[in-house]
């Protein structure tokens, strides 16, 4: 689960990467520009908005959170495919992931000039300890609600036994979320740069986007 949930950040934040960029005009971005960016790319991610004076290209006014949302949707396709879940357990998952990074702390520091007039930007980040005794949790509860109701469950479906099994999943991991404890900061770098084919561009590219 815990690897499932940063792939699909992962492939999210790739993507929301690939259509962010910065138009930077005749002038060379500052470090500050450099923060700004990065900044509002998590911004964006974790909490549907950023600080609009940072000139993203591809994205309109007011459908910010609509965008991000289309982002998930679209990672999480393969979830849906390549298992038995339905649309409905899926679409709880994305709840749970978008619930989550709302919650995530991460700080942007410090932009070190590079040798082709970008940027490597230090990230802070406080990983949300969620996980922690998970499997043994939700083991627990099974062996609880098959006792109570081994009939039911066994006449489930393998679609309906999915389901059944992510909605405990969802609910222990919300209780974690209600009440969020974060392990310690970890640091990452990230290089923010013209962007190759397009002139006066800047951004981060998916290689970046992985390591956050």
């Amino acid at each position: 689960m815990k690897k499932g949930i940063k792939s699909i950040f992962s492939v999210a934040l790739m993507l929301l990467l690939i259509t962010l960029l910065a138009g930077c005009g005749p002038k060379k971005p500052t470090a500050e520009d450099a923060q700004a960016y990065v900044k509002a790319v998590l911004d964006l991610m974790c909490t549907g908005d950023y600080d609009h004076s940072v000139n993203l290209t591809d994205i309109e006014e007011g459908n910010e959170t609509e965008m991000r949302d289309a982002l998930f949707t679209e990672a999480l396709g393969d979830l849906g495919a390549n298992s038995d879940l339905s649309d409905e357990s899926v679409n709880a998952f994305k709840d749970f992931i978008i619930d989550a990074l709302g919650k995530a702390k991460y700080t942007v520091g410090d932009a070190v000039p590079t040798d082709d007039d970008g940027y490597d930007v230090t990230v802070a980040i406080e990983p949300l300890k969620i996980f922690s005794g998970l499997e043994e949790e939700l083991m627990s509860e099974l062996e609880v609600r098959v006792a109570a109701e081994p009939d039911k469950i066994m006449a489930m479906s393998e679609q309906e036994q999915a389901d059944y099994i992510m909605a405990i999943i969802l609910e222990l991991l919300n209780k974690k979320l209600a009440d969020p404890e974060y392990a310690a900061a970890e640091e990452v770098v990230v290089h923010y740069g013209p962007m190759e084919g397009n002139d006066g561009v800047y951004g981060c590219t998916e290689a970046e986007g992985e390591k956050l």
